[in-house]
């Protein structure tokens, strides 16, 4: 009796040391860092800010920011698991979310204005006529792109439109194309090239807002982690806000760019948690927040061109749980 008892003993110790390395085993996994993509956009900066002042280390998340060049090559990325987060345009999150589940637990700033940038000689809208016009094929962009030629007087087939990344427009433009949807910083730098500005999407709209996007998978097996990320995320929104000179100075120093490269202050506002826990309250009668309300005009849109196939469920892929 005494010798089974001392088995038993021992083989409860021996499930219990296997129970903690698998838990140690789990741990040492979700301390891995949060792959996070970002790009050269103001609203994007607030990345580098919560990283370089160690927000992240102060609220116990260990980030890594992943920097892309080329805005859209962070996509498949994401889709594919070789990023665990991405800050991105609503309607490209939606495009993500044909691929793999995505969860978005808030919004980080109003999308700002898009631009079209063109030649020197197209004057108005209608000059378009015939054009070639650079524009991500298959996102919200191509949303604002048939709005403006409806309002000018022109069909989407009127134009020759070609797949372009925002960042590429400004070599292009006068070579390959006549005229190029882009943001900040490329706007500024396609003028220092002698194009100008034809139209400039309408301030506070917020029908492109950026959101906070990480694969659904990455959401559910580390929660916390995506609590921290917030709280370090919108601790740093204030620091920017109340701090523009030093949060500039910062995000130079971590880009290695030229202090005059980064604007001291931007048409583009950031959200911070108020703004958010608005935006992602539900309606009156437990109707679709704001937030979805705005998805869904994109949604309808990609459906609408054939890039979305079927309709996301935008109550499961928008997630205030983490605001509080």
């Amino acid at each position: 009796m005494t010798r089974f008892w001392w088995k038993f003993a021992a083989a409860i110790c021996i499930l219990s040391m296997l129970a903690s390395c698998s838990t140690a085993q789990t741990a040492q996994v979700n301390r891995e860092p949060l792959r996070v993509e970002f790009t050269q956009w103001w609203g994007d900066y607030t990345l580098i800010i919560a990283q370089e002042r160690g927000l992240f280390e102060k609220y116990g998340v260990d980030v890594e920011p992943v920097y892309y060049k080329v805005y859209y090559d962070s996509l498949p990325d994401l889709a594919s698991g070789q990023i665990d987060g991405a800050l991105l345009n609503v309607g490209d999150a939606l495009n993500v979310s044909v691929h793999t589940e995505v969860s978005i637990p808030a919004a980080y700033d109003d999308g700002g204005p898009n631009t079209i940038v063109v030649t020197p000689s197209i004057k108005s809208v209608y000059d378009l006529k015939g054009k070639k016009l650079g524009v991500p094929l298959g996102s919200s962009g191509e949303f604002f792109v048939t709005q403006m030629l409806q309002v000018g007087g022109l069909k989407p087939s009127d134009v020759s439109m070609l797949d372009y990344d925002p960042s590429e427009v400004p070599d292009a433009l006068g070579t390959d194309i006549d005229a190029g949807l882009t943001w900040e910083p490329y706007t500024s730098i396609s003028e220092q090239k002698g194009n100008h500005v034809l139209v400039n999407s309408a301030i506070g709209t917020m029908l492109y807002p950026s959101v906070i996007v990480f694969r659904k998978d990455v959401v559910e097996s580390r929660p916390e982690d995506i609590r921290a990320f917030l709280k370090a995320w919108f601790e740093a929104v204030r620091f920017r806000q109340q701090n523009p000179q030093a949060a500039r100075q910062i995000i130079a120093n971590y880009l290695g760019i030229p202090l005059d490269n980064v604007e001291l202050t931007s048409s583009v506002k950031l959200l911070g948690q108020a703004d958010n826990q608005t935006l992602f309250a539900a309606g009156l009668n437990g109707r679709a927040s704001t937030l979805q309300n705005i998805a869904l005009l994109n949604v309808n849109f990609l459906v609408r061109i054939g890039t979305l196939t079927q309709r996301p469920d935008l109550t499961l892929m928008f997630d205030g749980r983490y605001l509080r």
